[in-house]
Order: structure tokens, then sequence, then C-alpha cells
């Protein structure tokens, strides 16, 4: 769900600070500090992580694939499921999104 969709329903906005949060429990491990894949558990995986830094990642996935990852994991890999409140997770893809480098 998008920041807009939160604002129409009149839900409070996502908050990346919380979001950042999550992200260095959950997720910093393989995927690194700044979300480039290049977290400390990543070299012992076979398959490198996602590098949330690529806009190329973000022009070709839709947010709800990327809920639907972190709460379910991904099959055939080692990403596992985090299930979580909608809230925490609006939060998250907010702190997600703010990792994205612009074009070069």
């Amino acid at each position: 769900m998008s920041l807009l969709a939160f604002w129409s329903l009149g839900i409070a906005a996502a908050d990346a600070p919380a979001g950042r949060s999550i992200y260095l429990a959950k997720c910093q491990t393989c995927h690194g500090p700044s979300g480039q894949g290049d977290g400390p558990a990543a070299r012992a995986l076979p398959n490198r992580p996602r590098d949330f830094s690529k806009p190329a990642f973000w022009s070709s996935t839709t947010e709800e694939q990327i809920r639907q990852v972190i709460l379910e994991g991904k099959p055939g890999s080692i990403m596992r499921g985090f299930p979580m409140p909608e809230r925490q997770l609006s939060d998250l893809m907010l702190y997600l999104r703010s990792l994205e480098r612009s074009p070069e």
C-alpha cells in the first residue's frame, strides 16, 4: 500500500526510522547496512541477497511482490518469511525505498 493510500484512508503515514530499526534487526545481516546485498552473512550464501540500492530492481518489481517476499519468504532461496503487522511492513517498505540510489 502506498503512502498516498495510507493518507487517503486516514491511516498514519509510514515511519522510515521505525522501518530502519526493523531492517537492522531482520535484514541487514544478509542485505548489508546500506542494502547492497553485502551483509556479513552474504558471503556464506549460495546466491547474493537482493541489492535494494539498484534503481533497476525498483523499476522491475512491484511493491506487492516485495511485501509478499518479506512476509512469506522466497521459495528456492534462503530468504525466509518475516510475518509482521501491516504498520511495521509499511515502515520497512518506506525504509527500503530510501536505500535506492539515483540512476547514474
